[in-house]
């Protein structure tokens, strides 16, 4: 499966793109193509070390967007309309997968969801029915991610309206490694677990504790 990471250069986005690139075709996309590239040759780098297949691609977002059959917006939430806006001509009917959260952050972070009640919710406001979204992603730690000597051993949760998209995002996180997935419903309870992620890095900071994540026992 060909898989594009919006903000694939970003922290979440690096991670996703070494675990993933050892089962898919990985493409990083940036606004910025000359970085999308510079970071797919990083990554690259990273899984020969690891003795690994190189063969993750740099490209803008729109491309990256256009060669993929599943795009994740890895990217800030003050960045996702003008980033949904840039690849609209080039979605077709792909599943979207958003781990985004919109938050403030001062000394602790607080969940500040827009008026649809969740960035799900509002990409379902403004991208065309036919585009299948997906949200998961959350509650994974970016370092202990992209560490591919870290076996994980935790959970990830998947809401989504479309059965199919969402069996799609479970293989996904489950291709990771070291993940299991769990159905958290439809994009209605996407608010739910969007708001774990805050709770998670406050957790960690009033506990002095590396980034945390979950798992269900």
């Amino acid at each position: 499966m060909k898989i594009a990471i919006l903000g694939g250069t970003g922290d979440i986005g690096e991670g996703l793109a070494l675990r993933l690139a050892l089962k898919h075709d990985v493409i990083i996309g940036s606004r910025d193509e000359a970085k999308a590239k510079e970071a797919a040759e990083n990554y690259n780098k990273v899984l020969k070390e690891h003795g690994r297949r190189g063969g993750i691609k740099g490209m803008s977002n729109p491309a990256a967007t256009k060669s993929a059959d599943v795009v994740v917006l890895a990217v800030k939430y003050d960045y996702m309309l003008s980033t949904i806006e840039s690849i609209w001509d080039d979605l077709g009917r792909k599943i979207v997968i958003t781990p985004i959260v919109p938050m403030s952050k001062t000394a602790l972070c607080a969940y500040t969801p827009p008026e649809p009640g969740s960035a799900s919710r509002q990409l379902c406001a403004v991208l065309p029915p036919e585009i299948r979204i997906v949200s998961t992603f959350h509650t994974l730690p970016a370092p202990r991610l992209a560490d591919l000597s870290d076996p994980l051993g935790f959970d990830l949760i998947v809401c989504a309206d479309d059965e199919e998209a969402k069996m799609i995002a479970m293989k996904l996180a489950e291709d990771l490694g070291g993940v299991r997935a769990l159905d958290g419903g439809s994009l209605e309870e996407a608010k739910l677990v969007e708001a774990l992620t805050p709770l998670l890095i406050n957790l960690a900071i009033k506990n002095k504790m590396k980034p945390l994540s979950l798992k269900f026992l």
